[in-house]
């Protein structure tokens, strides 16, 4: 309770040495944080989390969010509570007082103990759910962190009945939820056996034609270009996010846009850069198996050429 009332004041002072001028923002977010405290000291937890957390959608200073980490402690909510404290030191930074930053380091230490990771695979553009909350669409960014302890993962593909299935994550585990369509699985078709022959000689089997390999390849470079640009998009967007975060002041419109236009860009990286995947492993499963030409076969000739340069191998393939 003490350390919560000590940053209160430490909050209002530092929402106070804002801008001269009256900024309705600022006398609003100090008194959400003012009601926050009131409802924490009442062991009101949730009324306070949500005072505190609307406090820095309006002002938004990196010490409210070690208030926010201390009430998520109390409502046992670790997950959120390590997220709180992660986001308090990098919004921070070097303004963070040293022996505050031990103490946060230490109890990150404690919470990751109590934290472990779901990474979801299904198909590109379902929605995901954890406990009936929606976390985003696939793929993810990253993992989802997560209490210790069973969670219902839900996947819900439009024009598809949801799919769900509860999982056990204990702390420090990384667990991988597969659901729905995220890992086909093509019927396997044996074929007849054919009778030997003894001049017949086994070639994989393919395409005859190069067509298919050059359009194959040609798709999955450009989505490596295309990958490529967005990721430089993703990069300049962080880059942008981050001097908005040290330009002061700053509306929480501005940082949510500027947040979801980042996460937009890096979930466009992660598409194409698996479209470039998938491609290339087609097109090299189309290059490996191309019929053979017998008379292209017989055609092939190397030779070994010496001369005052050296040794080369010279032929025809």
């Amino acid at each position: 309770m003490e350390k919560l009332s000590i940053w209160t004041g430490l909050v209002l002072c530092a929402l106070l040495a804002g801008p001269a001028h009256a900024d309705p923002k600022i006398d609003e977010a100090k008194q959400h944080v003012q009601s926050g405290t009131e409802l924490y000291d009442e062991n009101n937890f949730r009324g306070a989390l949500v005072e505190f957390q609307r406090a820095y959608d309006l002002a938004p200073s990196y010490k409210i969010l070690f208030n926010i980490a201390q009430v998520e402690m109390e409502l046992q909510d670790y997950a959120g509570a390590l997220k709180a404290y992660a986001r308090y030191l990098r919004e921070g930074g070097p303004d963070v007082p040293a022996d505050r930053s031990a103490q946060v380091t230490t109890e990150i230490d404690r919470l990751k103990g109590r934290v472990g990771h779901v990474t979801v695979v299904t198909a590109a553009g379902a929605e995901v759910l954890i406990d009936d909350v929606s976390v985003g669409f696939a793929p993810l960014p990253e993992p989802v962190a997560v209490n210790a302890g069973p969670h219902k993962v839900t996947v819900h593909t439009t024009g598809h009945d949801p799919v769900n299935r509860m999982f056990d994550v204990a702390g420090r585990q990384d667990v991988t939820a597969a659901l729905g369509d995220a890992v086909p699985v093509a019927p396997v078709v044996v074929p007849p056996p054919s009778p030997p022959t003894a001049a017949a000689t086994p070639h994989p089997t393919g395409p005859k034609s190069k067509l298919p390999i050059y359009v194959a390849w040609s798709l999955a470079g450009g989505f490596a270009i295309t990958a490529g640009v967005f990721a430089l998009v993703t990069h300049s967007d962080e880059s942008d996010l981050a001097s908005l975060r040290n330009t002061y002041p700053v509306t929480a419109n501005a940082l949510e846009s500027q947040r979801s236009k980042t996460a937009r860009a890096a979930h466009l990286t992660d598409a194409f850069a698996a479209a470039s995947l998938v491609t290339a492993g087609v097109a090299l499963y189309l290059t490996l198996t191309r019929s053979h030409d017998p008379v292209s076969e017989t055609s092939k000739a190397v030779l070994l050429q010496v001369g005052p340069g050296g040794v080369a191998v010279a032929g025809r393939f």
